[in-house]
């Protein structure tokens, strides 16, 4: 059994190309719609990009597609890139915005140079794509990046100033998992029963330990931690470009960097910048560099407390000999480091007061209230506001997307960032609370996957292409 789950299936398609590049642009678009609250259209783009992931990760291969290799994919990622290019100019990156019609041409000057860009992402060739194109991708996210911070200084968002006040607090040796934060609605609404008044949250810092360590650099020097997730943000788009050769990681990177709600997710602050960060990191040291594998394993488990889903697909990162048996000791090892390491990582927070670090992190995200404009099955269904599904279906979703997975993901790097998009579309749609931040972690392990796919190349149908011979393209022996 063992043996099955290790060496059923080492091999990517371009389908699956196709596929994450698609449920990457579909659930952008769907996100755009209504800032990920629900939606009709937006919940149909949610449905699309399962099933487009569900398609990738079954690793078929199509003869109508397979023997086109990257044409479809091309295709896909140029109409993709003219809608993200005509969302940035039509419609407003944040929604807290006070810049001037100055700031706003010097945005759409920015969108024009990655519009360039990213058509040259297409044409040019691979060693330009890396070395020159990617390079300005990567300075233009980061400078449009920063002009989003400049002109949306103080957005009125929880998260936000929960995240400063944790940082003030730990400066005056407090610690920030056993503090109150401040209710900046005024209102009880958004909290469970007595988790709140209309001037204190009752919970300390929410968020685990490692992503407060790593949104503290922006803190220090710009005092405001949403730089720090700027960094991370172009950091998982440098980690796409580059995790391997060709033409895939930079196509991807772009597709990421800038999905409609990009800039929306960095204005807001949200946590998942750094969740995406992680993967990328893990993904691109699987390919890289894979004797520090289960150190970065162990981290990306640290940022968040639902990433400890993925620990059961890890073995997909691990380079596989085919004929030779599955390593259960090696494994186990592999796993014992990275959970240890991320018990490490943990459990500075969680020594200085176990009650408190638990009621902050695990029971008040457990205690939040059904909401019924998140974007998921269970408040699509809801009567009067009230869940007719049962909320434990996003547990049950969590075990399809690692069943699914088992069964038929390739063993890859790609095939874990594919089933980390799976895992997380399934938990929050069906999850009490879903919003855009979460499902933004999905378009960008979708974009990841896509960055580090290797679907093989067929020497015999590229030749037959290149001397114009399409009639006698189906008889060529296909990838295995």
């Amino acid at each position: 059994m063992l043996t099955r789950l290790a060496h059923s299936s080492t091999q990517d398609r371009w389908l699956s190309a196709s596929a994450f590049a698609a449920g990457a642009l579909v659930l952008g678009y769907g996100l755009q719609v209504s800032n990920g609250t629900q939606h009709p259209a937006a919940l149909n783009a949610l449905s699309i990009t399962i099933l487009l992931t569900v398609l990738g990760l079954s690793a078929v291969a199509l003869r109508s597609v397979e023997r086109w290799q990257k044409i479809p994919l091309l295709v896909i990622a140029m109409v993709g890139f003219g809608y993200q290019m005509a969302v940035a100019v039509t419609a407003p990156p944040g929604i807290y915005l006070q810049g001037t019609q100055a700031d706003f041409v010097l945005h759409h000057q920015w969108i024009a140079a990655v519009a360039v860009l990213s058509g040259a992402a297409v044409c040019v060739p691979d060693k330009w794509l890396k070395w020159a194109v990617m390079p300005a991708v990567l300075v233009a996210h980061f400078a449009l990046g920063l002009w989003l911070l400049r002109v949306s200084p103080n957005p009125r968002i929880d998260v936000f100033v929960w995240h400063r006040e944790a940082f003030e607090a730990f400066f005056r040796g407090e610690n920030p998992w056993a503090m109150t934060l401040p209710n900046i609605y005024g209102t009880t609404q958004w909290y469970a029963p007595g988790l709140a008044d209309t001037q204190h949250v009752f919970t300390g810092f929410p968020y685990p330990p490692l992503s407060f360590l790593l949104a503290l650099p922006g803190h220090l020097i710009a005092h405001d931690y949403r730089y720090a997730n700027l960094a991370a943000l172009t950091a998982a788009g440098a980690l796409m470009t580059y995790a391997r050769p060709g033409r895939l990681g930079g196509l991807a990177a772009i597709i990421f960097l800038f999905s409609p709600r990009h800039l929306f997710v960095l204005e807001q602050g949200w946590t998942e910048a750094n969740v995406i960060f992680m993967v990328a990191a893990v993904v691109f040291t699987a390919c890289r560099f894979p004797r520090a594998l289960p150190w970065v394993l162990g981290l990306t488990l640290a940022i968040k407390q639902y990433m400890v889903f993925i620990l059961p697909v890890s073995f997909f990162l691990l380079p596989v000999e085919k004929g030779k048996p599955f390593d259960l000791k090696a494994f186990a090892i592999f796993c014992a480091k990275a959970v240890g390491l991320a018990a490490v990582v943990t459990g500075w927070g969680l020594v200085w007061n176990p009650t408190a670090f638990f009621n902050s992190v695990v029971a008040f995200q457990a205690k939040q209230p059904f909401r019924p404009d998140a974007l998921s099955y269970i408040s699509a269904t809801a009567d009067n506001g009230v869940p007719t599904l049962p909320l434990s279906l996003h547990f049950v979703g969590v075990l399809l997307a690692l069943g699914f997975a088992l069964w038929r993901a390739p063993r890859t790097p790609a095939g874990f960032a594919a089933t980390t998009s799976l895992v997380v579309l399934l938990f929050f749609a069906f999850a009490k609370q879903a919003f855009c931040n979460y499902y933004f972690v999905a378009v960008g392990t979708l974009c990841i996957a896509l960055a580090v796919l290797e679907p093989a190349e067929d020497e015999a149908l590229t030749r037959a292409r290149a001397d114009g011979l399409g009639a006698t393209v189906g008889s060529a022996p296909q990838p295995t």
